[in-house]
């Protein structure tokens, strides 16, 4: 009862029953990428399947009768959509390492562990199942993404601080720049400026700054973006929400990078302005 336990689609044929033992032919289930690979339209039903285990490179090809199609799905986040899968009876063909799943009712694993501990002692009298670890799906989850998460973390935070020393850099030459600028905004406001000219003035050279290093960004994000290609799920390496998100972010960094400029610009008193030099 796997296929119903974590409910996985038969699409096509049937799931395995008891009548699957180790005294009856060898059956197995494909996979959706198993069939557009090898069947091309036909129906996979009854046809037979010749498999070599891996593991044993010198043990002969078992030949499996194809009895059902499962839905596709992932078991990893870094496996691709038409990865192969071939599911075979637990009985014919056991292996050193066998991994059960429980479906409850409840959602508390705590609770669950202990009775399915009991229920495996109920049946194993000499003792010679050792029960190593009894984990969650959303602790397996958690398990086999976790090298992914750790980059995304790190990919993150080091974006983070790139943005925190654009911000700081952006201030500082705003800064110069307004020092650099204030007998002109004291002109300025000598001949009739308003606080809303000036403050204009200080954003839009700020606008110019971030918009140019936007497109350049934007540029070399296209010319290396697939090499970023592995390290991406659920997002193309040229995805246009995404870059339109940066630009967006990297304006709103404008704005607040200049907003302390563009105050100092705009309350500079004209009489003090034409008198520095």
């Amino acid at each position: 009862s796997y296929f119903q336990t974590v409910d996985l689609p038969i699409v096509a044929g049937r799931a395995f029953t008891e009548r699957d033992s180790a005294e009856n032919p060898r059956v197995c289930i494909v996979n959706e990428a198993f069939v557009r690979r090898f069947v091309h339209g036909r129906s996979p039903i009854g046809l037979r399947l010749a498999v070599r285990p891996t593991a044993i490179p010198d043990q002969p090809a078992v030949v499996h009768e194809i009895v059902g199609v499962a839905r596709q799905i992932k078991e990893r986040p870094d496996e691709t959509e038409e990865l192969l899968q071939i599911y075979v009876p637990l009985a014919q063909d056991t292996p050193g390492d066998v991994f059960m799943m429980v479906r409850s009712a409840t959602d508390s694993a705590t609770a669950l562990a202990p009775a399915v501990r009991a229920a495996i002692a109920r049946i194993d009298d000499d003792r010679l199942i050792s029960i190593r670890s009894i984990m969650t799906l959303d602790g397996v989850a958690r398990q086999s993404t976790g090298p992914h998460r750790f980059r995304a973390v790190l990919v993150t935070a080091f974006a983070a601080l790139a943005l925190g020393l654009a911000m700081i850099g952006l201030f500082g030459i705003l800064a110069y720049s307004v020092q650099q600028r204030v007998r002109e905004f004291g002109i300025r406001r000598a001949l009739g400026a308003t606080t809303r000219d000036v403050v204009g003035v200080v954003v839009r050279g700020a606008s110019r700054v971030v918009v140019s290093g936007a497109l350049i960004g934007l540029a070399l994000s296209v010319a290396l973006g697939r090499l970023l290609a592995t390290m991406l799920f659920g997002v193309q390496p040229l995805d246009p929400v995404t870059f339109a998100l940066a630009a967006v972010a990297l304006l709103v960094t404008a704005v607040v990078s200049s907003a302390g400029p563009a105050w100092r610009a705009a309350h500079v008193d004209p009489a003090v302005a034409l008198r520095t030099e």
